[in-house]
């Protein structure tokens, strides 16, 4: 199974032509054929099971061997009174196979006037907001009409087809904003809120086969499979010379009749390069997690509630151990874990005193050193060779390792992804099914857009969990979670004010080494007329001048700690965010005494209070952390800048 899934959410008519089917069928199987084989472990196939496309999809799926993740709209008794007998079977059949990595139902949805048939739309609506956030391709086995299209409501809510195939479309190339109003996702669980019409991530790409239906007036099924293609993100295709934030919000026709190898070459340049980011994210971290696996395994202990999880959290935990301890040891790597005036830690595993800023940093007071030294001491061109070698392995560490091993993305990228599935985890353990990928650096497109992808996987799996009827294990999230969190981030305020202050302290003595040793010089030369008697030998005469030539490479290798580790930074950041942790800790408690004491009448108030500290307490968390990234993102470790 892999860590972070491809998912192809699919969405299509009941009623397929007759005629169309066979033809339609070809056409899946090679769009399928041709993405297994560009994400060959990662795809995965995200269908509701439904009479007619759905089904014919997830029936080739399995036949390929990809893996089909169910989310039914509805109670599967209730939804099986939708299908027609031979599609209960085939559902039954499909549901039940050996390749279904995942099965939930969503949760219902309260119609204002309490009409069934208003409901059931709601859980349709339901349905293709969530294909729409969280697939990565959106797979619409569609006819191509929309009977209620925005152009047609010009400022009025969609009264057509809501829940639909044209309707999950519209929301995915529209935008939720347009297509959806803001009480079909309030009453949800699923979602907190709708997105904004300005909404800056991107939702992916649609791949439109066209589908003829049954009782279409002219259905044409001679043109089944013909294929549109619908993007909003970058891709590979180099004949495009889009800007960066150059969007096209148009569709692409495709050509018809392509072979499974033909269609790969051609999904191939219209994939999102982010992509491939994901299926590159996944490798490394199921690596960590065969390489490191009891620092892994340690990592995913510190969430805690190892016996309240449901099997399907259990997976985020250990996706988020192995994320945390990848970033830790591309931490190690980049930063170590020694600053000048520390005390170096114990050595544990994955543990290092220096990395790369150390010598980076190094190579500057070493290199200073040397050549001043060739300048006053004759000349010897051993000691030029040795100053061009010192910076030159340090260029040559910098390209040869750090840079070709993407060391300081691992490190951030990673440590990003560890903490939106920290708030993941606690937020599923709190049943709340909210999807971080929906509320988490939507601010932050660009190199860290893949993120927000790679969580649409992980965030299924909590949602699942969540929707599971178990109680919410309050005392030990407020224990874990909100004392863990306040108590980490405590330290390490103490932690950065103390190597703040000794930094300081090192460069307060440096500069005054330097102003002592410039005044000692001058005064001596005052003293002497100018120059230095020849009597003085000539080491001891030329050493003052070494000194002040070198001492201010000493600063500037202080100096790169303190601006390299963002010490001020991340003083200021660790002080707010252990603050808000105190805060929601008190709050939590006083929420679980009242819980404690209410009356049954009273406790859904206090449920939905605990439900809103925790969603507010995620979004703070993630929030900073998209700060820490974007932070570090403009502080780039190079052996230019070290």
């Amino acid at each position: 199974m892999p860590a972070l899934p491809i998912l192809v959410g699919v969405s299509g008519h009941r009623n397929i032509h007759p005629q169309a089917l066979v033809p339609l069928r070809e056409h899946i199987s090679c769009v399928l054929r041709a993405l297994q084989a560009l994400y060959p472990t990662h795809l995965q196939v995200m269908t509701a099971l439904a009479e007619g496309a759905d089904q014919e999809v997830a029936d080739i799926a399995a036949q390929l061997g990809i893996p089909v993740v169910c989310i039914l709209p509805m109670p599967i008794e209730a939804y099986r009174c939708t299908m027609a007998p031979e599609a209960r079977e085939c559902f039954d059949r499909l549901y039940a196979g050996d390749n279904v990595s995942l099965r939930f139902t969503l949760p219902p949805v309260q119609a204002a006037n309490g009409d069934p048939a208003a409901e059931d739309v709601l859980q349709y609506e339901q349905l293709a907001i969530l294909l729409s956030r969280q697939s990565h391709i959106l797979l619409a086995l569609w006819n191509g009409e929309d009977n209620d299209s925005a152009e047609q409501r010009p400022g009025r809510p969609r009264r057509a087809g809501r829940g639909g195939t044209a309707h999950t479309v519209a929301i995915r190339t529209h935008g939720e904003y347009v297509e959806v109003a803001a009480a079909s996702v309030t009453g949800s669980r699923l979602f907190a809120e709708r997105l904004p019409r300005l909404e800056l991530a991107r939702c992916g790409p649609v791949l439109h086969l066209h589908t003829p239906r049954a009782t279409d007036s002219n259905p044409e099924p001679e043109t089944a499979g013909m294929a549109r293609w619908w993007s909003d993100m970058p891709a590979d295709d180099l004949t495009r010379k889009y800007k960066k934030h150059d969007v096209r919000y148009c569709w692409q026709s495709l050509p018809s009749g392509l072979t499974p190898a033909e269609w790969e070459k051609t999904l191939k340049l219209l994939a999102p390069k982010d992509f491939d980011a994901v299926v590159l994210a996944s490798n490394a971290l199921q690596h960590t997690g065969q390489t490191h696996a009891r620092l892994c395994m340690t990592s995913g202990v510190y969430l805690g509630l190892e016996e309240e999880t449901q099997p399907d959290l259990e997976r985020v935990r250990t996706l988020f151990g192995q994320a945390d301890t990848l970033s830790f040891i591309s931490q190690q790597k980049l930063l170590g874990d020694w600053v000048p005036g520390m005390r170096p830690r114990a050595r544990t595993e994955g543990r290092r005193q220096l990395g790369a800023l150390f010598w980076f940093a190094l190579a500057i007071p070493t290199g200073v050193s040397l050549f001043e030294t060739y300048c006053e001491y004759g000349k010897p061109v051993g000691l030029l060779l040795a100053y061009a070698a010192v910076l030159g392995l340090a260029f040559l560490y910098y390209n040869i390792r750090v840079k070709p091993g993407k060391w300081q993305e691992l490190y951030q990228d990673h440590r990003a992804l560890a903490e939106a599935l920290r708030v993941q985890f606690y937020w599923s353990a709190s049943q709340l099914p909210l999807s971080v990928s929906d509320n988490y650096l939507r601010q932050h497109e660009g190199e860290l857009g893949w993120i927000r992808l790679a969580l649409r996987g992980p965030s299924l799996w909590a949602m699942a969990a969540a929707l599971m009827h178990k109680q919410t294990p309050r005392k030990a999230i407020t224990h874990i979670w909100m004392d863990g969190q306040r108590n980490y981030f405590q330290n390490r305020l103490k932690s950065y004010e103390k190597m703040a202050s000794r930094l300081k302290m090192m460069i307060h003595t440096t500069i005054g080494v330097l102003c002592i040793c410039i005044a000692a010089l001058a005064l001596a030369q005052l003293l002497c007329g100018g120059a230095l008697p020849e009597s003085v030998p000539e080491s001891l005469r030329e050493l003052p001048s070494v000194l002040i030539g070198v001492l201010p490479a000493i600063l500037v290798f202080f100096l790169t700690f303190q601006e390299m580790r963002l010490l001020e930074e991340h003083i200021h950041a660790y002080d707010q965010a252990a603050g808000v942790f105190e805060h929601a800790e008190h709050q939590a408690r006083g929420i679980r005494h009242a819980l404690a004491q209410a009356h049954e009448e009273d406790r859904k108030v206090l449920d939905d209070e605990w439900n809103a500290l925790m969603i507010t307490l995620g979004k703070e968390s993630l929030a900073e952390n998209a700060t820490w990234v974007q932070a570090h993102r403009s502080r780039p470790i190079t052996a230019k800048m070290g």
